[in-house]
């Protein structure tokens, strides 16, 4: 793990960027004097002191190259100009492959570049020169990649966490406005009405601003936390009435919080109080694996109710991704919402 460890900070670690050029430097130092060693040993003779300017000028080439590779044809892979890049790799291996075809061809006379040996030898010394161009790119390569990724995981969370904050308030304030004004109509002929509704009121926003902080509440808490909202609402409008059933054992499980609020909302502003008695009924059903809770309600009915209702599933789709199951079904004025989420 150790060495592995090495490995990774040495390819990829700014710090390391000084080590890793001069291992560049070595390595292409050794490429030449064995170019030079082996490639040239026919013609060393002929080339007398001129060996060292030419394996002086080779290293120099060679690692002018690659750090033009570095600086600029590596921008062509980040931005995406593919094609331009390829092209680039390819020129770059075919200068590396085109120096001891030259250097052959000035010190031998009659050097036919064209004979099977030298296409075979030009052939795989192309190959090993685009191998060792792509280990150069392939480590700066991942460790851009590596830092967008990490940008694109710290966006992707904070765009959740904001989602999630949403969520956390999804009172409408309209619901504050609308209690308050009633609360102060009440002050002078009701005052207990009035006093209930401004305690009823108080409780909902310190659950918004203490419970909600948390990832995860007792469904219990969000049970209470929805008789508050649905009692505030019975007092300011008389022909509301609702239930809630609780089937089963639910002590002990959590929910995100303020999750079925805006479904409660969403069906209670379609609400025609002008007709008969309103009645919400809430059954929530402890199973083996999830919690299903259904809402329904006879309403006038409202096309748009459907689709406000399908809206909500975004904030489902961030806090539960794929362990949740929503069905919101609008039938003879009978609005019923089956949300089902897996236990935590």
């Amino acid at each position: 793990m150790n060495q592995q460890s090495f490995i990774y900070k040495f390819l990829l670690m700014p710090q390391f960027r000084v080590w890793r050029y001069l291992a560049l430097i070595i390595f292409f130092t050794i490429v030449s004097l064995n170019q030079a060693l082996t490639g040239y040993k026919d013609i060393m003779p002929l080339m007398g002191r001129n060996i060292y300017w030419i394996v002086s000028g080779t290293i120099l080439f060679y690692i002018m190259t690659v750090f033009l590779v570095l600086r600029t044809i590596l921008k062509y892979l980040l931005s995406g100009k593919y094609i331009l890049f390829i092209i680039s790799i390819i020129l770059c291996a075919a200068s590396f492959t085109a120096i001891p075809n030259i250097i052959s061809a000035v010190y031998i006379d009659g050097y036919d570049l064209f004979c099977e040996t030298t296409i075979i030898d030009n052939l795989s010394a192309y190959v090993i020169y685009i191998l060792c161009i792509s280990g150069v790119i392939i480590p700066v390569f991942l460790r851009n990649w590596m830092i967008s990724n990490q940008h694109l995981s710290l966006l992707k969370i904070k765009q959740e966490s904001s989602q999630v904050e949403q969520l956390k308030e999804q009172i409408n304030p309209a619901s504050f406005f609308k209690i308050l004004n009633k609360s102060g109509a009440l002050v002078k002929t009701e005052p207990d009405k009035a006093s209930t509704m401004l305690m009823k009121l108080g409780q909902l926003l310190r659950y918004q601003l203490y419970d909600c902080n948390r990832a995860q509440v007792l469904v219990s808490a969000e049970i209470s936390f929805l008789r508050n909202f649905l009692d505030l609402e019975k007092l300011y409008s008389p022909k509301f009435n609702y239930t809630i059933n609780p089937v089963g054992n639910i002590n002990g499980i959590f929910i995100s919080p303020s999750i079925l609020l805006p479904y409660v909302q969403n069906i209670m502003n379609t609400i025609n109080y002008d007709r008969e008695m309103q009645t919400m009924n809430i059954q929530i059903n402890n199973l083996d694996k999830s919690i299903r809770i259904i809402i329904s309600i006879t309403v006038t009915s409202n096309s748009s109710l459907q689709r406000e209702l399908l809206k909500v599933e975004e904030r489902l789709n961030t806090l539960y991704r794929d362990h949740y199951k929503l069905i919101v079904s609008d039938k003879n004025e009978n609005t019923k919402v089956s949300l089902e989420l897996d236990k935590i």
